[in-house]
C-alpha cells in the first residue's frame, strides 16, 4: 500500500513537472511570435516611412519652397532654434537617430553617393587626360611660325622674368642713388656759392669800408693840412716879424759893439746912466 502511494506519488510530481515543461515552452514559443511579429511590424512602418518621403520628395520635386529667398526675424529663428532642440531632446527621435537601421541606412546612402562620385571623377579624367595632353602638345609645338618650346620653358620664361624684375629694380635704385648723389652734391655746390657771395660781401663791404675810411682820411688831412698851412702861413708872419726884430736887436748890437769898440769905457757907462 505504501508502495502504491509512493508510486502515485512519483507519478504526480513527474506529471507536474511535464505540464510546467510544456507551459514554459509554450510561454516561449508566444514571446517569440510575439518578437517577431514586432520586428516585422517595426520593418514594415520603416518600409512605410520611406515610401512616405519618397513620395513626399517626388511631389515637391521641381517646386520653388516657400521659403526661398526669404529671411526670418531674430524672433522667428530663435523659436525655429529652441524648437528644434526640443524635437531633438524627444526620446523618439532619438532612438530613430541612434537606430542602427538608420545608420546602416545613412552608411549605405554615403556609400553610394561617393562611389557615383568618384566614377564621374574617374571617367572625366579618363577622358580629359589625353584631350589636355594632346592640347598641351599642340601648345609646345606651337603654329607655324611660333617658336617650338620645352616643357620647362615656361619655368625658364618664369626666371627671366624675375631676373629682369630684380635688374629693373637695382637699375632704379642705383638712378635713385645717383640722383641722390648728384642732388647732394648740388646742394653742396649751393652752399659754396652762397659762402663765395657772402665772402665777396664781406670782402666788398670791408673794401668800401676801408675805401670810406681812406676817403675821411684823405678829407681829414686836407683839412688838417690847410689847417695847418693857415697855422704855418700865421707861425711865418711872426717868424718873420720876430726875425726882423731879432736882425734889428743883433744890428743895433753888433753896432753897439763896434761903437764901443771905438767909444771909450768911460762914454759907455756915461751912456748907460743915461739911458737908465
Amino acid at each position: 500500500m505504501h508502495a502504491s502511494q509512493a508510486l502515485n506519488v512519483v507519478n504526480g510530481v513527474e506529471t507536474s513537472d511535464v505540464s510546467k515543461s510544456e507551459s514554459q515552452t509554450f510561454t516561449d514559443k508566444v514571446q517569440l511570435y510575439s518578437s517577431s511579429n514586432s520586428a516585422e511590424s517595426s520593418v514594415d512602418e520603416d518600409q512605410k516611412e520611406i515610401r512616405r518621403r519618397r513620395k513626399i520628395g517626388l511631389a515637391n520635386r521641381g517646386k520653388v519652397p516657400w521659403n526661398k529667398g526669404k529671411k526670418h526675424s531674430k524672433e522667428t529663428c530663435e523659436r525655429i532654434r529652441h524648437r528644434t532642440k526640443e524635437a531633438m531632446m524627444d526620446p523618439k527621435v532619438k532612438s530613430c537617430k541612434n537606430h542602427d537601421h538608420t545608420k546602416a541606412n545613412i552608411r549605405t546612402a554615403l556609400r553610394r553617393m561617393w562611389g557615383e562620385r568618384l566614377k564621374l571623377k574617374k571617367s572625366r579624367e579618363k577622358f580629359l587626360s589625353p584631350w589636355a595632353e594632346r592640347i598641351a602638345e599642340a601648345a609646345r609645338k606651337g603654329a607655324s611660325g611660333q617658336q617650338e618650346l620645352q616643357w620647362d620653358s615656361y619655368d625658364k620664361i618664369k626666371e627671366s622674368w624675375k631676373w629682369a624684375a630684380v635688374h629693373a629694380k637695382a637699375k632704379e635704385a642705383a638712378k635713385a642713388e645717383k640722383m641722390a648723389r648728384l642732388a647732394e652734391k648740388r646742394k653742396e655746390l649751393e652752399q659754396k656759392v652762397k659762402a663765395r657771395e657772402v665772402k665777396r660781401k664781406n670782402r666788398k663791404s670791408k673794401e668800401e669800408r676801408e675805401e670810406l675810411l681812406i676817403a675821411q682820411g684823405l678829407k681829414l688831412k686836407e683839412k688838417l693840412t690847410k689847417i695847418h698851412k693857415r697855422k704855418a702861413s700865421a707861425n711865418g708872419q711872426i717868424a718873420c716879424e720876430d726875425q726882423r726884430a731879432w736882425e734889428k736887436l743883433d744890428l743895433e748890437f753888433i753896432k753897439g759893439e763896434h761903437t764901443q769898440r771905438e767909444v771909450s769905457l768911460a762914454d759907455q757907462i756915461r751912456a748907460t746912466k743915461t739911458k737908465k
